[in-house]
C-alpha cells in the first residue's frame, strides 16, 4: 500500500460512536466553512437545513431550486466528503426544495439508527450508490443526454455513451472517456446510469469516484472484509468509475482494481472509466490497468468552442426560465460571458449562476455593465494560475488536434509545432521546471524544451502569423484557465 493508503487504514477508529444528527451536521459546516470560506459557505451552505437522516441517506433542504442547483454543482463532492469525515457509515446526501422557513424543532425528521460496524457501513453507502446512481449530491440536475450539448469537442464521446446507454457495448468495453476539468465527463457518465436500461430494477449499477473506490477498499482492508467488498464489486452489471487518476499511485487499490475490471469485463459487465488525461499521460498508472484500458474504447472531450459555449448558456437560460417565469438574459451578456470565460461549461455556467444570483433572482437589472462588475476578476484576473495540462488542451484544441497527437512521437509538421508552441507556453506560463515540463510530453528531456522555446521565440520575431496564434492561445488561457 502507498502512504495515502496507509494514512486512510488509520484514519476512523473501528468502533466510533455515532453522534445526534444535528452535532454530525454542526461539525460537517465547520468544516466545510474553512474549506470554501466564509463568504461562499455563508451564500450557499447556511441556507441549508438538515430535515432527515436515515440508515441510507442525509436529507437536506434548500429554500429554493437554484440554491440547490448551484450546491450540487459547485459543493455536492466536498459536501459528501466533509459530511463522511465524521459518520464512517458514509451515506449518501441529498437536496431538495422546500418551501417556507422550517421550524428549529422540525429540522430533523428522524435520528439517525446506531451505527453499524464499517465494513457494513461501506456495504450500505455503496448499496445506495447503486440503488439510486443519480442521487449523489454532486449530481447536476440537469445530466440527462438532452441536456449534453453537442460539437465536435465532444461528439464522439457523447455517441459512445449513447451506445453504452442502450447496450450496445461491443467493442467499447471499457469505454475511457477523458478530458480536462469541467468538460463533461461525469455528465455522460450520470447520463449512462440514468438511462432506461440501467435504471431497471434488476440491474446492479455502481455509480462512484476513484478516491471512494480507495476509500470504501482500504476500509474493507482495515475490517478484514474484502470478500465482502470483491463480491460486491464483482456483481455488478455496470460500473461507472469516476476521475480515474485519483486511484494512480495507490498500488493497492490499483491491484484490486485491476482484477476488479477483469472479472466484470470477462463476465460480460459494462465498465465506463473517466480522467483528467489520456491513459499514457496518467503519471502512475499501473502498467496493466493501462493495458486493458487501451483495450476498450476512448474518446476525449476537447476544450469547448465560443459556439458550444453560447449554446450552453443559451441551454441554461432555457432551463432556468421554465421555473423563473420572465428570466431574460440580453444576447449581448451571454456575448459577453461567452467569449471572456473560456474555461469549461462547469465554470461557465457557475458564472452565469454567480451573475443571476446577484441580478435578476433579486430583482436587479441585467446588463453588460453588471455583468462585467460581478465577473470581472473572472473575466481578466491576469494572476490565474495555467497548469501544464491545461496549456497541452488549449493548443490541442486551438489547431484541432486530439491529445494524443500532440504528446505524440510524430515529426510532421503540423504536429510538431504546436507541440512546440504547448512547451513555450509551460515555459512561460507556469512555474514547472524544464525536467517537469518535458516529462508532461510523454517523458521527453528538458533539452527539448529549450530547443521548443528557442524556436518558437525565433519565428515569433519573424512569423507574424504564428507570433498571433500564440498571443490568442496565451489570452485565452488567462481569461478562462484557473
Amino acid at each position: 500500500m502507498d502512504l495515502g493508503e496507509k494514512q486512510m487504514l488509520g484514519g476512523q477508529p473501528k468502533d466510533a460512536q455515532m453522534p445526534p444528527a444535528q452535532i454530525l451536521w454542526g461539525k460537517t459546516c465547520q468544516h466545510l466553512q474553512r474549506e470554501i470560506g466564509a463568504e461562499k459557505f455563508a451564500s450557499w451552505v447556511k441556507p441549508l437545513h438538515l430535515i432527515e437522516v436515515n440508515g441510507k441517506a442525509v436529507h437536506l433542504a434548500a429554500p429554493n431550486a437554484f440554491c440547490r442547483d448551484w450546491v450540487q454543482e459547485n459543493l455536492g463532492r466536498k459536501l459528501t466528503r466533509a459530511w463522511q469525515t465524521f459518520d464512517p457509515q458514509g451515506r449518501a446526501i441529498f437536496v431538495k426544495v422546500v418551501e417556507g422557513q422550517i421550524a428549529p424543532g422540525a429540522q430533523l425528521a428522524d435520528a439517525a439508527p446506531a451505527l453499524t460496524s464499517g465494513a457494513e457501513a461501506s456495504a450500505d453507502a455503496n448499496h445506495a450508490h447503486s440503488q439510486a446512481p443519480s442521487g449523489t449530491p454532486e449530481q447536476n440536475i440537469n445530466t440527462g443526454f438532452d441536456d449534453f450539448v453537442i460539437d465536435g469537442s465532444n461528439e464522439v464521446a457523447y455517441a459512445v455513451a449513447r451506445q453504452v446507454s442502450q447496450g450496445n457495448t461491443a467493442g467499447f468495453n471499457p469505454f475511457f472517456v477523458h478530458g480536462g476539468y469541467g468538460v463533461g465527463k461525469t455528465h455522460l457518465l450520470r447520463a449512462i446510469a440514468d438511462s432506461p436500461l440501467w435504471t431497471q430494477p434488476s440491474k446492479r449499477v455502481l455509480f462512484l469516484t476513484a478516491e471512494e473506490f480507495v476509500y470504501d477498499f482500504v476500509s474493507a482492508v482495515r475490517e478484514r472484509q474484502t470478500h465482502k467488498f470483491k463480491a460486491k464489486m464483482r456483481a455488478l452489471d455496470l460500473l461507472l468509475l469516476d476521475d480515474l487518476q485519483f486511484m494512480c499511485g495507490k498500488d493497492a487499490s490499483q491491484d484490486e482494481f485491476f482484477h476488479t475490471l477483469s472479472a466484470l469485463t470477462s463476465a460480460g459487465a459494462q465498465v465506463v472509466l473517466s480522467a483528467d488525461n489520456a491513459p499514457g499521460s496518467l503519471s502512475g498508472l499501473d502498467p496493466r490497468l493501462l493495458s486493458r484500458i487501451t483495450g476498450g474504447l476512448m474518446a476525449e472531450i476537447r476544450q469547448c468552442s465560443l459556439g458550444l459555449r453560447r449554446q450552453i448558456l443559451e441551454r441554461r437560460v432555457d432551463l432556468l426560465s421554465r421555473e423563473y417565469r420572465g428570466l431574460a438574459i440580453p444576447s449581448a451578456v451571454l456575448d459577453m460571458i461567452a467569449e471572456e470565460i473560456c474555461t469549461n461549461p462547469r465554470e461557465l455556467i457557475g458564472a452565469l449562476n454567480t451573475l443571476l444570483a446577484r441580478t435578476a433572482l433579486i430583482g436587479q437589472p441585467v446588463n453588460e455593465d453588471r455583468c462585467r462588475e460581478i465577473l470581472g476578476d473572472i473575466m481578466r484576473d491576469p494572476s490565474r494560475k495555467v497548469s501544464i495540462a491545461q496549456i497541452q488542451n488549449a493548443v490541442a484544441a486551438y489547431y484541432d488536434l486530439s491529445l494524443e497527437q500532440l504528446l505524440s512521437r510524430r515529426r510532421t509538421r503540423n504536429i510538431v509545432r504546436p507541440r512546440q508552441i504547448a512547451m513555450y507556453l509551460s515555459k512561460h506560463m507556469t512555474t514547472c521546471s524544464l525536467p517537469m515540463i518535458g516529462g508532461r510530453f510523454e517523458g521527453r528531456d528538458h533539452a527539448t524544451v529549450i530547443h521548443a522555446d528557442k524556436q518558437i521565440a525565433s519565428l515569433m520575431a519573424s512569423d507574424p502569423v504564428l507570433a498571433a496564434d500564440v498571443k490568442a492561445i496565451r489570452r485565452e488561457l488567462m481569461l478562462g484557465n484557473g
